[in-house]
This record gives C-alpha cells, structure tokens and sequence, in this order.
C-alpha cells in the first residue's frame, strides 16, 4: 500500500506524538524532533518512490525542501488559520487522482475526510513499522551482496 502511492502527505505532529523515538527527541526540542521526522521520510521517499510533503501547523505557510536536491522531501508550515489536518484535506480533495496519494495522520476527522474523498491512509505507527520492514530488507539484501561480492574476489584471487 505504501510502496505504490505517487504522493504521501505526513502530518507531522501527529507522527511526532506518535513514535517514541520522535516523542524522546522532542524532549531535546522541537526542531530535533522535526529534523529527526524529516530524515525518516526521507528514507522513506527513498524506499517507496513517492513524493513526500511533511506538513506542520504555524510558521506562516513556509514551504522549506530539505536536502540539496530538487526530489529532496518537501516540508511545509501552514499559514494563519489552517492547520496540517485542513491542509492535508484541501490537497486530496482537489488532486484528480485521490487514489494515487496516502495520507499518514492518526488523526480520525482527517482519516474518515481523506478516505471520503479516495486517499488511503496509515496511521503513524503502521507507517514505522512498514519503515523498520522496509529497512530491515535492505540492511539483509546489502550485507548480502556485500558477501556475494566478496566470495567473488576471493574466488578470483586464486
């Protein structure tokens, strides 16, 4: 389900409240918390292919990418009288393809107003568990290769 949505709308705070790691770090402060949040859907713009826009409640509409690049994940701070929930909302509703996007909240009104209108939704903790999966895949199939490769040398050498 993650692996094949073209966007994937995080709202932030809800993940950050919602995954122990984060919830720590916001103990250190918020923007460690935020930093660390972005460096997850980094990873995970990296594994699914998707899109990623983080977005927060406040700041004054800032849309701020993160990393050098054009693909890097998008991190937006909604403006005055909207919040991450509303914000989420109005961009699935208006997309010709609800279908094609994925909505992570824990949020319930913003569940049930993304599904009405044919997003999917995970919640925050569905998400980090596909993320460790995902991950956990990866470290296997690199330290596979990583064996592969080496076995390869060694049979050359004599």
């Amino acid at each position: 389900m993650i692996g094949d949505a073209d966007f994937i709308f995080v709202d932030g705070y809800s993940v950050i409240h919602a995954w122990p790691s984060l919830r720590a770090a916001m103990g250190r402060g918020l923007e460690r918390a935020r930093d660390e949040l972005v460096a997850a859907m980094t990873q995970l713009q990296d594994l699914s292919g998707a899109r990623v826009v983080v977005v927060f409640d406040g700041r004054g509409g800032r849309r701020v990418s993160r990393g050098e690049s054009p693909a890097a994940v998008e991190v937006v701070f909604t403006g005055k009288g909207l919040t991450a929930d509303g914000l989420i909302e109005r961009m699935v509703a208006r997309s010709r393809s609800p279908e094609r996007m994925l909505v992570v909240t824990n949020d319930g009104a913003e569940t049930r107003t993304a599904l009405g209108f044919g997003a999917r939704v995970v919640t925050a903790e569905e998400l980090q568990e596909w993320l460790g999966g995902e991950s956990g895949a990866m470290r296997r199939t690199a330290a596979g290769m990583r064996r592969a490769s080496g076995e390869k040398f060694r049979q050359s050498d004599g």
